[in-house]
């Protein structure tokens, strides 16, 4: 998946290439969950990431990454109004994702627990 951000390392095009990795991933493969306040019902169409800050050592790139997303409240149809159906609340969370250069595998943790 981040094999394309990889090669961008250290160019102006990085930034691209691993958020367009970010979103592609499936749901469940970054623990959003840990960051639920509501639900733990994520709506993966609505998944942004940004690089709060990166750095690299001889094996691994770091990214602090925020991560903006919306958890589905399901709600009830009560007034007959489909739209009152679903509820889309909006999440946050701050991950480490490291790259490993060698490998081309990501792995994922909890900015706070990753420090």
């Amino acid at each position: 998946m981040f094999d394309q951000a990889l090669k961008y390392w250290g160019t102006d095009e990085f930034p691209q290439h691993f958020k367009q990795a970010v979103q592609s991933l499936e749901l469940g493969v970054l623990p959003l969950k840990d960051c639920c306040n509501h639900s733990a019902v994520i709506d993966q169409t609505t998944i942004e990431a940004i690089i709060l800050s990166s750095s690299e050592n001889e094996d691994t790139i770091k990214v602090k990454t925020g991560v903006f997303f919306c958890e589905v409240l399901s709600g009830c149809a009560c007034s007959d109004d489909p739209s009152q159906a679903k509820i889309l609340e909006n999440s946050y969370c701050e991950l480490m994702i490291s790259l490993d250069k060698n490998t081309k595998e990501a792995s994922y943790s909890s900015a706070s627990s990753a420090s």
